[in-house]
Formats: C-alpha cells, sequence, structure tokens
C-alpha cells in the first residue's frame, strides 16, 4: 500500500465498515476529505453541521475538521467537479485515492471516473474493502 493515500468521502462514510475504514485512516495519520453536500445540509436541522463552515465550503474553501481531515463542499457531480480537491491532494504528495460512499451512487462513480483521469490510482470503498483495508492500516 501507498504511503501517499487519502480517503476521499463522498457525500458520507457514516456506515458499517466505512465508518471504521475513515478511522482507521485518521490513525494512520493519513487524510481524509470529506465532500460535504452543504444542501443536504441545510435541509437536515439533525446535520452536524455546527462543525462545518458552510460559508466557506460554499465559497469553495477547505475547512480543517482535524488534523490531517477536511472538508469542501460537493458540487453538482463528483469529488473533483468545481473544487480544489485536485490541488489539495496534489499538495500532500497523493498518488493514490480511496473513494467511499453510498454505492450505486452517481456521484462516488463521478469521482472514480475523474481520480482515474487525473493519474491517481484508485480504490473504491467497497464494504469488502473497508474492511481489508481498515485491518491493514491498523496493524501498519
Amino acid at each position: 500500500m501507498s504511503d501517499a493515500m487519502a480517503l476521499v468521502s463522498v457525500g458520507t462514510t457514516d456506515f458499517g465498515a466505512l465508518r471504521g475504514l475513515t478511522d482507521a485512516f485518521r490513525a494512520a495519520g493519513l487524510p481524509v476529505v470529506h465532500m460535504v453536500d452543504t444542501t443536504a445540509l441545510a435541509a437536515d436541522a439533525t446535520a452536524p453541521s455546527s462543525l462545518l463552515d458552510v460559508e466557506l465550503l460554499e465559497a469553495g474553501g477547505v475547512q480543517t475538521v482535524r488534523r490531517g481531515e477536511m472538508a469542501m463542499a460537493l458540487a453538482t457531480g463528483g469529488a473533483f467537479d468545481a473544487t480544489p480537491l485536485d490541488a489539495l491532494l496534489r499538495g500532500l504528495g497523493v498518488d493514490t485515492v480511496v473513494v467511499g460512499g453510498p454505492i450505486p451512487s452517481s456521484r462516488v462513480s463521478a469521482s472514480v471516473t475523474a481520480a482515474e483521469l487525473r493519474g491517481y490510482r484508485v480504490l473504491l470503498a467497497t464494504e469488502e474493502l473497508a474492511l481489508t483495508l481498515g485491518a491493514y492500516l491498523r496493524a501498519a
């Protein structure tokens, strides 16, 4: 596995093994980037939007959530469409992207395709991959 790896959560990875994969990336000190649907945050009164600066995200900014973990607004397409994600990942030296999110999802598919077209090695965080990669990262 590459040390230059980042997890990109598209929409959410807050379920099942994908939650564990996010925790494993955090524990390994690898970058986690949350692509947030700010329109869904505004519509959901129970969402933890108080943790996010929605105005900053909607203006195209990147918010540091915690060390090594960032959030940015998810545009209408995938994670790389009209966002600073590619520049952020390249600045971090990332060459491998693990894309997680609800499957099937056109946004997840678009994110995987866009990452491949930009020359990243890409892994789609299916439930099985999340369990295997999470265990690998925790053991490393």
